[in-house]
């Protein structure tokens, strides 16, 4: 596949709105989360799943969180190291994409036990969008052999 010539501010731009985009969307839910805890809600769609007996109602729910603030931080800390302007390897960026993965299954996961299919098709469209993201991110991505 031939590489077409990218402009590296375009890529720089690029590269921006891939970070403000993780950046808002783990920040607003996971602030949100430890902001106002394990809703009522919660509890009654995920306490008849597996869920509900491990790890439990409200360790599911802090264990989401945590992975949220996890991708929000790797966001803060790549944005903060202008990893977006290729001065150095957009290491931290691409983790947060490799962590939103993780996210993205765990919540599939949860509204697949609950049987909220068009939730678990968005979360896995989520997943593949995140995809292209990481490949944008890390050009030439492989795995090592």
């Amino acid at each position: 596949m031939m590489n077409a010539p990218f402009h590296p501010a375009l890529r720089a731009a690029s590269l921006l709105a891939i970070n403000l985009l993780f950046l808002m969307v783990w920040g607003f839910s996971a602030i949100d989360k430890v902001r106002n805890g394990v809703p009522a809600w919660f509890g009654e769609k995920f306490g008849p799943t597996i869920l509900g007996k491990f790890p439990g109602i409200t360790a599911s729910f802090w264990l989401l969180t945590a992975a949220e603030l996890l991708a929000f931080v790797l966001a803060i800390v790549a944005l903060f190291r202008l990893e977006f302007l290729e001065r150095r390897s957009p290491t931290l960026l691409a983790a947060t994409a490799v962590a939103s993965l993780f996210v993205f299954v765990q919540l599939g996961f949860g509204n697949w036990l609950i049987s909220e299919f068009n939730a678990t098709h968005q979360h896995f469209m989520y997943f593949s969008g995140t995809l292209i993201a990481l490949g944008f991110v890390v050009p030439g991505l492989k795995s090592p052999r």
